[in-house]
């Protein structure tokens, strides 16, 4: 297993150069010919916001300031993680059948395929983030001394759903039903996770659960840059359990890898 780690780092490291370019071209491709371009990296993001503070606003009347931050600031800081993660859950779990031409082509190595694909969502998702700043020094929202953490909750972020990506895309190059499977979960993670709701309002049970979900922990952290002004490591029991399953799921991601990249080829 250590060996599979060695591995895959080592892959990563003698095509660091390579691997940035891909994720470049992969985030240029993707609105190549629309003539806002980049405008739309934004667009979707800002119009489910606006559509969710408008319904929780006006509908629900369950709006309120949260910590002394407007309510759509932490609307904002939940939604935009999950664009991310919602890609790396659907695609990111799939990923050998997004990119076939590099699967087959002899000496590319398959971690990199998850490794420029993370990182051009993660660069999607910084934009949303300095975004975020901006709006907040432009609308005069404080913003506080715990935002410096907020590249180390990207970088966290940025292992655990690489490692979910190279955990779960070997088995869903062999299955398609598994493929079709993973993308199911989407929705299910999406009004579970206290992205819409505050995760206090849980039973206790119920918190425990999430304390167990990645999505929560990932929103969670990005509030505390944001709005709940704390240091995400001081929450033990959202963070010790975050860990665990980060260890699963890098473990499991090795095993999976070690097992099945060598059949990944035949089979896509």
């Amino acid at each position: 297993m250590f060996e599979t780690l060695k591995h895959i780092v080592s892959e990563n490291w003698r095509w660091r150069r390579q691997v940035w370019g891909l994720a470049k071209i992969d985030l240029v491709r993707t609105y190549r010919g629309a003539a806002l371009g980049k405008v739309w990296l934004f667009a979707k993001p800002a119009v489910y916001i606006l559509v969710y503070w408008f319904t929780l606003s006006f509908g629900l009347r369950s709006a309120s300031d949260i910590n002394g931050k407007p309510f759509i600031l932490w609307l904002a800081t939940g939604v935009f993680p999950w664009f991310f993660m919602s890609d790396m859950i659907t695609t990111g779990s799939d990923i050998y059948h997004k990119y076939p031409y590099l699967v087959n082509r002899l000496k590319f190595p398959l971690s990199l395929i998850s490794t420029f694909y993370t990182l051009s969502l993660l660069m999607v998702f910084g934009g949303m983030m300095v975004f975020t700043i901006l709006a907040c020094l432009l609308a005069g929202v404080p913003l506080s001394i715990y935002l410096i953490q907020l590249p180390l909750v990207m970088a966290l972020m940025f292992v655990f759903w690489l490692a979910w990506s190279v955990m779960l895309s070997p088995l869903s190059a062999i299955s398609k039903d598994f493929g079709n499977l993973l993308k199911t979960l989407s929705t299910p993670f999406f009004w579970i996770s206290g992205i819409l709701f505050p995760l206090d309002a849980l039973p206790r049970i119920g918190r425990i659960i999430m304390a167990f979900n990645p999505v929560s922990w990932c929103v969670e952290s990005v509030r505390d840059c944001f709005v709940n002004d704390q240091w995400f490591w001081m929450q033990p029991k959202r963070f010790l359990p975050f860990l665990a399953v980060l260890l699963v799921v890098v473990i499991l991601a090795l095993h999976n890898y070690r097992r099945l990249y060598t059949e990944v080829p035949d089979v896509i």
